[in-house]
């Protein structure tokens, strides 16, 4: 479950579609929610699988799968894969370790959204959608 080393951590193609496709304004709007929205995500997958709920830690992670893939963040999203993959097979999973791994894959996000310009804007709170 290592998100895969030979993926890009961030991709602009999807952003870039997205910003076509509805604008650059609600773009940006969805990376700074979705980078903004990741410690939470993490925190959720990471607390249901400490607690044992397989089920809830499993939405979770698709969850944040699909998200990743709309973000462009294809590096996590390959993790998540991973994750799912395991879960769903009922392998016994460290919460240590997927916290490890999470967040080493989050730091790498946040660094590249960084260097490439995504870092999330100050806006008012419930004004993603404009």
């Amino acid at each position: 479950m290592t998100g895969g080393d030979d993926v890009p951590v961030l991709d602009g193609g999807p952003l870039q579609a997205l910003a076509v496709e509805v604008g650059p304004a609600f773009a940006q709007a969805f990376i700074d929610d979705f980078l903004q929205m990741l410690p939470g995500r993490a925190a959720k997958i990471l607390h249901d699988l400490a607690g044992g709920d397989l089920r809830a830690a499993r939405d979770a992670v698709v969850s944040l799968k699909a998200t990743s893939a709309m973000a462009g963040a294809l590096r996590l999203e390959r993790c998540c894969q991973e994750l799912e993959l395991r879960i769903r097979r009922g392998q016994r999973l460290d919460p240590l370790a997927v916290k490890a791994v999470l967040y080493a894959n989050i730091r790498l996000l946040v660094r590249e959204a960084a260097r490439q310009g995504h870092i999330p804007h100050s806006r008012p709170q419930g004004r993603a959608s404009e």
